[in-house]
């Protein structure tokens, strides 16, 4: 398995399709922490909130890096559409981590006053969450869920937009929530829920790889 992600993540770095979105990510929060972004927890909401749609593009970009032909073959020599399905989980989860810690590391670097160590780790996790809910919905709403590029990306964008629409009942929704009331005490309860939906985002690629091949 590990061998496998190694190559997924050997053929992602090649084809530079990460970039946007971690360039994006960088350069979003370089504008929220140019000055004094104030207490950590209201910090971390703002980067939370992006992290989400950040991750959900990040989670598309590993999903349709290698086209429908190349998936199969990367399938057949792999062993099986399941074991690619858990490697491409995976690998959006390490990056998922990689845009967590800057997220979180970037306001203790810049900001004038410091943040406990307590804070630090709540809003790691937080972001874990939310980028966890984010690589969720863009592997859902890729192929082989979703075929074709339009109506993956009207998907994601449509996901993206609803979440933060019904408030608390979504995974992000409780982060944002429970920052904003210095509240965290649905955190572990969103983080099993971002982590199955990473899961199931996994089974359905393995489900419905074989049949749209």
């Amino acid at each position: 398995m590990i061998a496998l992600v190694r190559y997924l993540a050997v053929d992602l770095l090649r084809s530079q399709r990460y970039l946007p979105p971690l360039l994006l990510h960088c350069a979003v929060l370089g504008m929220m922490f140019s000055g004094d972004a104030g207490d950590a927890l209201f910090a971390y909401a703002g980067s939370c909130a992006l992290i989400y749609p950040v991750a959900a593009w990040f989670g598309v970009v590993v999903a349709t890096t290698e086209d429908p032909i190349q998936r199969t073959v990367t399938a057949v020599t792999a062993g099986g559409w399941g074991r690619v399905a858990v490697a491409q989980a995976l690998l959006a989860a390490v990056g998922v981590v990689v845009l967590s810690v800057i997220a979180t590391v970037w306001p203790v670097v810049t900001n004038p006053h410091p943040y406990s160590l307590a804070e630090v780790g709540l809003g790691a996790v937080a972001h874990l969450v939310c980028g966890f809910t984010g690589v969720g919905v863009g592997m859902l709403c890729s192929r082989p869920v979703i075929g074709r590029a339009g109506p993956s990306l009207l998907a994601v964008v449509a996901v993206v937009a609803v979440t933060f629409k019904v408030g608390q009942a979504t995974p992000v929704g409780a982060v944002l929530g429970g920052l904003a009331h210095r509240d965290l005490g649905a955190l572990p309860v969103a983080a099993v829920a971002a982590v199955l939906l990473v899961a199931v985002s996994a089974v359905a690629a393995w489900r419905l790889g074989p049949r749209r091949a």
